[in-house]
Parts: structure tokens; sequence; C-alpha cells
């Protein structure tokens, strides 16, 4: 079995043990499949994953995403087959590609209200995202099938928006789930065109001090030549975006604003100004002249790879796409965009790292984000070198955690970790135990410095370069002025309500991110110096961590059970509502009555501590 259909199958085991007691349909691996993708793929936290899950059966349907921020509509349909069972073109055709979209115009979706509701009012806004996607656990790839979803047409005539259909298998899934493309080793060459010399810049390297550089050019070129470029790569099997660090929106999405230019036959005359153009780099460069009739200069690049631009290259295909031949000619001839070719010394022992650099500041302003960036930070780098020192590994990457378990030694942990084991009630038995994923500790943070609510639905933002909620979480492990040795204790009290949860009879309570909420709202309006001096003393002794978090626990039980009682909403829809300050109060006020005498003489201790000038 392959590898990573192995690590799928692990996955999908936690998985089942964390849901079994909430939902029998978890037992069957085919429904679980649904929540692997959902969490693993979406980033969407598996606790609220339940209302996203249409029904493991449901024809052309088995989930969806709604991203509001980016008005992005994901249509999943997952197909956990085994490495012998092959998807039929009869399904594809007639059931994915058709029955989800007829049924949704129909308004006749009953299987999900909200996901119909979103259909309906955004169905004609221009800047809406329909994107049907289908994957499938196996690599038993079908020409026929591939070519069903590259012809794929939406109906335009109904709709306003933009919907694509993309398939995903094994190997696609694997890509997407590391975010590592791998360069292909295939000889590849494409023709650029323009109009004549005149539109081209010329650089000597020796004139302006650049060593590294053997040829750049500047081009004005049309955007249909941009398409039979993808095109005939698209027919090459040759990945055009082989190098770069993350390709929007994996190399599947189109950007509504670049969507919306094309389409006006008023404003694509005027693509150029509006777009930041296009950067490739390419092994060699050939100038001739073209037979084109219209562009009589041409330039030939060998093995190109587009370092910059991805949303214009993927959004011009995905627009073009929709006419025949003799449209596009007609009307797009008057379409251009600016690419700047480059040609760098493969020999030198710096390309590398100026490549990396080149795709990096060129993109610096696009939608490359999350984790590829995020491993780059030396922030983070620099912490999990100090995890490390403490028996823990960070996993700043999807890869780290397969480098950690072929590469390091779980003896060598051991000894340093009985005191945690001691402190926090927890076990560490193997290396798992001691990974901690980058995203998982992110939220833990922002749960502490905001609030649960925020962990649970902001997951797919905590690893997002520049967004509001990473400059969040960055700003708190900056400025909070925290030590190491806080900020995992932090996680090990989480780790220690997931072990609890988990033990539960409901498998809910406590519910760990509200638990890390609560506790870190009573140091959200402190002094720096105020907030480390309580945190610490909770950590110093057992017996004060341990009142500590059962009044915590015993908070997100009543909080669970009040929020139900008051406004009639079940947990599933609870944990996606923000915090009710009012009920959170109420059920700290209850619990600290509750809670045993000694332990109640800690919690007031705390309170004095935090009181203290």
């Amino acid at each position: 079995m392959n590898l990573f259909k192995e690590q799928i199958k692990e996955d999908i085991k936690i998985i089942q043990d964390n849901i079994k007691k909430n939902n029998p349909l978890i037992e069957k691996e085919e429904y679980a499949f649904n929540y692997w993708v959902l969490s693993k793929l979406y980033n969407i936290e598996e606790e609220i994953i339940e209302d996203n899950i249409t029904e493991y059966s449901d024809y052309g349907i088995d989930c969806f995403v709604y991203f509001e921020e980016s008005k992005d509509l994901y249509i999943i349909q997952n197909k956990y087959y085994s490495d012998e069972t092959k998807l039929t073109k009869d399904y594809v055709q007639n059931d994915f590609l058709t029955r989800p979209m007829n049924m949704l115009l129909m308004n006749s979706y009953r299987r999900s209200q909200e996901l119909q509701d979103i259909f309906n009012k955004y169905k004609d806004d221009s800047e809406f995202k329909i994107h049907l996607y289908l994957y499938v656990s196996n690599d038993l790839k079908d020409d026929s099938i591939i070519r069903l979803f590259e012809q794929y047409r939406a109906p335009v005539d109904k709709i306003k928006c933009y919907v694509d259909a993309e398939i995903f298998y094994l190997s696609d899934i694997k890509n997407v789930y590391f975010e590592d493309r791998k360069k292909e080793i295939k000889n590849f060459k494409c023709d650029f065109l323009t109009i004549n010399d005149g539109t081209v810049l010329q650089i000597n390297k020796e004139n302006y001090g650049l060593p590294n550089l053997i040829e750049a050019k500047y081009i004005f070129t049309p955007v249909k030549v941009i398409y039979d470029i993808v095109k005939l790569a698209k027919e090459k099997e040759y990945s055009l975006f082989a190098e770069n660090i993350r390709e929007y929106l994996g190399n599947k999405g189109i950007n509504a604003q670049i969507a919306k230019t094309l389409e006006d036959e008023e404003e694509r005359a005027n693509f150029f100004y509006y777009n930041n153009g296009i950067t490739v780099i390419c092994d060699k460069i050939d100038k001739e002249q073209s037979n084109n009739i219209r562009y009589n200069r041409r330039f030939v690049t060998y093995n190109p790879q587009i370092v910059n631009g991805c949303q214009s290259v993927n959004s011009i295909y995905a627009v073009l796409n929709k006419y025949n031949e003799n449209e596009l000619e007609n009307k797009f001839k008057d379409t251009f965009v600016m690419v700047k070719l480059l040609v760098l010394d493969a020999e030198n022992s710096e390309q590398t790292q100026l490549y990396q650099d080149i795709v990096r500041y060129n993109n610096s302003q696009n939608a490359i984000t999350e984790k590829a960036f995020a491993a780059n930070q030396q922030l983070f780098i620099n912490m999990q070198v100090e995890f490390e020192k403490r028996g823990f590994l960070l996993a700043v990457k999807q890869s780290d955690n397969y480098k950690f378990k072929e590469s390091k030694r779980f003896n060598e942990y051991r000894p340093i970790l009985n005191k945690y084991e001691e402190l926090f009630d927890l076990k560490f038995e193997k290396i798992e135990n001691i990974i901690i994923p980058l995203e998982k500790l992110l939220q833990i943070f922002l749960a502490f410095d905001q609030n649960g609510y925020q962990a649970f639905v902001k997951k797919s933002q905590v690893l997002k370069q520049d967004s509001a909620t990473n400059t969040t979480i960055i700003k708190f492990i900056k400025e909070k002025e925290y030590t190491i040795n806080d900020l995992l204790n932090i996680y090990l009290l989480y780790l220690k309500a997931e072990k609890d949860k988990k033990n539960s009879e409901d498998q809910r309570t406590p519910i760990p991110f509200y638990l890390i909420g609560f506790l870190g709202s009573k140091f959200q309006y402190k002094s720096n110096k105020k907030c480390i001096e309580v945190l610490r003393y909770i950590f110093s002794d057992k017996n004060i961590l341990e009142s500590v978090y059962d009044l915590y626990t015993l908070i997100t039980k009543l909080y669970k059970s009040q929020f139900f009682s008051i406004k009639g909403i079940d947990y599933n829809k609870m944990i996606k509502s923000p915090i009710d300050d009012s009920i959170f109060i109420q059920a700290y006020s209850t619990a600290k009555d509750i809670i045993l005498k000694e332990k109640r003489e800690i919690i007031n201790r705390i309170e004095k501590m935090f009181n203290e000038n």
C-alpha cells in the first residue's frame, strides 16, 4: 500500500476514536474520509465539521466548505476507494459534474439548507466562485475522466458566478497535504509572441552588476499566447508552476477581479494597466522570427517556470477556455500582459537561494501564504529549537512529522519528560506524543489571547501570513513576554484537557479551546508583569494547577448546559457561535461556589494576585 495512503488510514483511525460516541456513521471509513479531507486539506476544526457534511451517500455532494472572506464555495465529493477500485466515467459525467449544480439551480437541495442558501445568495455575484472538487484515494487515473474535468463548462446562462471542476487523485492529494511541489524532469519549450522588437527590453548584466543573470527580457504579449502556453503545458503534462512556493489555490483557483476585467469587452483592453504582470525563469531563450502575421517576433523559452503571476495565468486560462478558437482571436487580439523572462546561472552556487528569493519577493503581495512562508519565519524556527531542548518537537511543516519519526530517537527525550508527565498527569510513550503541530499550537495561543470560539472558526487563518488572525497570534507571542516554558505550559494544559475530553462520557467536555480561552480571559487586560507572575504561579505546583484546571473544566460544562438552556442551541452550533460573556460570568460564579473549599481558596488567592498593584 502507498505510504501516504497508510498515513490517511492512521489519521482516520484517530478521527474515529475521537468522534465515535457522537456520530455512529464515523465507524465507516468512507464517511470518516470526509472528516479527513475537511480537516487536513481545508483546515476545518474537527469539532465543527459535522455541519459541513451533507451525507456520505449523497449523489454528487459529500460535504462543502465556504470561505466568506474570499467568496469561495467548495462543493466536495470524496471517494475512499481501495487500490483496485476505479472511478467510472459515467459517475463523473452524470452525477458529480451534473447533479449537484442542477439541484442547487432548481432550489431543491435538501440535505443542507445552509449550502442551498449560500448558493442562492451568491450565484449571480461575479466575485463568487464555486469549485466542484472530487477527491479519489487511489491513483487509478483515467484520461477520459481527466478530459471531462478539463472540458467542464459552467451553466453561464443560469448564473453569473464562476464555476470550475477539478479531480484530485491520491498523488494530487499528497501534494496538497504536504504543499511540496517537486520539479518534474521534463523538457518543455514554448513561444512567447510579441509584435516587434520595440517592446523588448534587453538588459546587459555587466552594466548593472548582476552576475547571476544571463539574460533578461520584458515583452508585451497577448493573453491568448498565455492561454496557449498553459494549454500546451497541460497536454504535455508539464507543470509551469513546479518551482513556485505555493500555487494560487493549489493552481485551481481564479481571481475574480482578473476574470471580471477579461470578460468585460470594454475593459479587457485595459488589462495591461491593471495587472502586475508575469515573471518567468527558464533555462534558455531563443529569439526567432515568427510566422504569425500579427505577432512577428517570438521568444522560445526552454523549461519555463512561472514564479509570479500564478493568479493571472490561471485566471487567463479559465476565462479564455470558455471560448472557441475563432472567438479567442477576435475578442482578445488587443488584450496584453507584461512578461518578464529571466535566465539565471544554473552553475552558480548562489543561484538556488536567489531563485527562492525571487519567488518570495515576487509573491509578497499575492495569496501565497500559510505553511510555506510560515516554515521560513525565523520566529518559528527559533521556537522549534527551544521546544526540542524541553523534550518536544515543533512540526513547522507537514513533512516535519515524517522527518521527526525517521530521524529522532524517542529515548533521547525520555529523561526530560518526566516532570511534565507528573505536573499535567500526561503520558508521553512514543515519538508521536511529543510532536506539536505548529497550526494547533497557534490555535491554542489564539484561544488564550482571544477566546475558544476564535480558535475553532479561525483555524484556516492562523498560518495565513499577514492575516488579522496570524498578526494577532504573532503579536501575542512577541509582546506578551511569555517565555518558551510559559508557552509550553499553556499547550500542555490544552493537551490535558484533550485527554480528559477523550476519556469523558460524552467526549465533548471539557471543551479544550473554551477552557484555555476562559482562563486566558483573566489575563487579557493585565500588565505583562502581572500576567507572567500569575501564570507561573498556576504552573508552579500540581495542587494549584489541578485546582485551576478543575474550576475551568467545570466552567466549560456549565457554559455548555446554560447556553443550550438559554438559547436552545446544540453543541455543534454552540462552538460556531461567539462567546456569550454573560453566560460565561454566570458559569464562572456557579463553578466557584461548587468547587471544594481548599480549591476555592487557591482561586481566591489567584484573583487577589491579579488585583494587587
